[in-house]
């Protein structure tokens, strides 16, 4: 069977229920459910047991690495029926490509108008957390393997889909993995743009922490950081808030947060409750890489109360109103403020104490203690930096990404160039790894959004893209 005899769009219509099984599976991490099986929580591992279970029934030798990872693997050669040597050997390591994806996914969030975990099709789109970041995308490279594995042919090199389940926090399951099976000669994950991202930023994690001062002002003898009781913003660092709410100690400012609501034309809910203000704003979730097509929910709460005489509120609002930096000092190497980009993705007050996390990506040319020096100079909280990862980049003329290239292009017609992205993927733990599609022009961005979902028949022509560019990779 070769590429022409493939009806690819019905192939993966026939295999449809399975990836609309997995895409209902909520696996979102959950610290309450950790246990030495499921390092990242039940949901996840329901995910990850789900792919194992399925490829085995296909007829597929399972590799595990104790819950952090699954390897799906057609060997080098093994169709003329050659021994092989053990896939975790050093023998092995350089014979190996990788295809790369995660299992896990963000919080839903607010807005949905469908069930966030209902795998259900409607008007010829697939729809449900995951259905672009990233369960769709890894289920066409695997009916990608399926297809090539059922062709029988003398591959060069071993191929290997790799399932992860931490990416949207750590990718501490992929540096497990590595630990234990060595890096492949080439990776590749479905997760980014096509034609190709050929390297990424920078990306950072900023925690932040302090004291909610209750000290009144010494000049007016008004309490001007202590209205806030209660705060919750967001759902997760790297989504763009779509919710966030506040309790205030007591109900003075309700008439006026209204009327600034109106004003500001934001969408806030306000209420009264044993006689203290409660707030929720509602904004629009987006990847923390392109906050531009979201809206902060906890932006817009800082300036409601900000505009109540609270210095904290009016603080955090002038670092983070901007999300390319701008208001907090930030200069691009080549000009472009959008080359830098920055989302308080949590935010919260509890018991006197505020915490919040931010992240940030930044361009070829910055470093990120220069990033962390300038938010640190102007926020009046303490900064940590938990996380960060400095820009990748690979070769162009690397016979593995011409390959992925040229794939691309012979079956779209699509010679645009390879792009650098803000996106953070499992490129940053592998190296000679690029991201390789699926997003395009052909599809909306929904990643990390309400109602995520993908077009069945753009998923048809992915998996034809994916199976040939599998198949040249590993003949190389």
């Amino acid at each position: 069977m070769g590429a022409m005899d493939i009806n690819f769009q019905q192939y993966f219509l026939d295999h449809l229920t399975d990836l609309q099984n997995l895409i209902k599976i909520p696996s979102v991490y959950d610290a309450k459910t950790i246990t030495d099986e499921a390092p990242c929580g039940k949901g996840v591992a329901d995910a990850l047991t789900y792919m194992a279970d399925l490829a085995k029934k296909d007829g597929f030798e399972i590799l595990t690495y104790d819950g952090h990872a699954i390897a799906i693997r057609i060997k080098d050669g093994s169709v003329q029926g050659e021994q092989q040597t053990d896939a975790s050997s050093p023998a092995m390591q350089n014979e190996r490509i990788d295809v790369v994806s995660h299992l896990d996914v963000v919080e839903p969030g607010m807005g949905w108008t469908i069930p966030p975990f209902c795998g259900e099709v409607k008007d010829g789109r697939l729809y449900g957390r995951g259905s672009q970041d990233m369960k769709a995308p890894a289920f066409l490279t695997y009916l990608a393997l399926k297809l090539i594995r059922d062709e029988h042919l003398p591959l060069k090199r071993e191929l290997r889909i790799v399932l992860g389940t931490d990416e949207e926090r750590t990718m501490n399951d992929m540096f497990y993995y590595v630990s234990k099976a060595g890096m492949p000669a080439f990776a590749f994950t479905p997760d980014g743009f096509f034609p190709m991202a050929i390297g990424e930023k920078g990306s950072l994690m900023w925690r932040l922490s302090g004291k909610y001062d209750t000290a009144p002002d010494a000049a007016s003898g008004d309490a001007k950081n202590s209205i806030i009781e209660k705060m919750d913003c967001g759902v997760q660092c790297n989504v763009v808030a779509p919710v966030a709410t506040a309790l205030l100690k007591d109900n003075r400012y309700t008439a006026k947060l209204k009327e600034l609501a109106h004003s500001k034309n934001i969408p806030c809910d306000i209420s009264e409750k044993d006689g203290k203000t409660c707030l929720k704003v509602t904004g629009k979730a987006a990847h923390a890489s392109t906050p531009e097509e979201g809206c902060s929910a906890t932006i817009a709460l800082f300036s409601l109360l900000k505009e109540c005489g609270d210095s904290l509120m009016d603080n955090l609002h002038q670092c983070f109103e901007d999300f390319h930096g701008r208001t907090i000092g930030i200069k691009t190497p080549d000009g472009n403020p959008a080359a830098y980009t920055m989302n308080l993705g949590i935010f919260r007050i509890e018991n006197g104490a505020c915490y919040g996390e931010v992240d940030a990506r930044y361009p070829f040319g910055m470093s990120s203690a220069e990033c962390t020096d300038k938010l640190s100079s102007k926020c009046s909280l303490k900064l940590s930096l938990d996380y960060d990862s400095p820009p990748t980049m690979n070769d162009p003329e690397d016979p593995y990404v011409n390959a992925l290239l040229s794939t691309y292009r012979e079956k779209t017609g699509d010679y645009s160039d390879p792009i650098i992205s803000g996106g953070v993927s499992y490129s940053k733990v592998f190296g000679h790894c690029v991201a390789f599609g699926p997003a395009g022009t052909a599809e909306p961005l929904l990643a990390h959004q309400a109602d995520e979902s993908v077009s069945l028949d753009y998923a048809g022509k992915v998996l034809e893209i994916y199976y040939e560019a599998m198949k040249r990779i590993a003949l190389l």
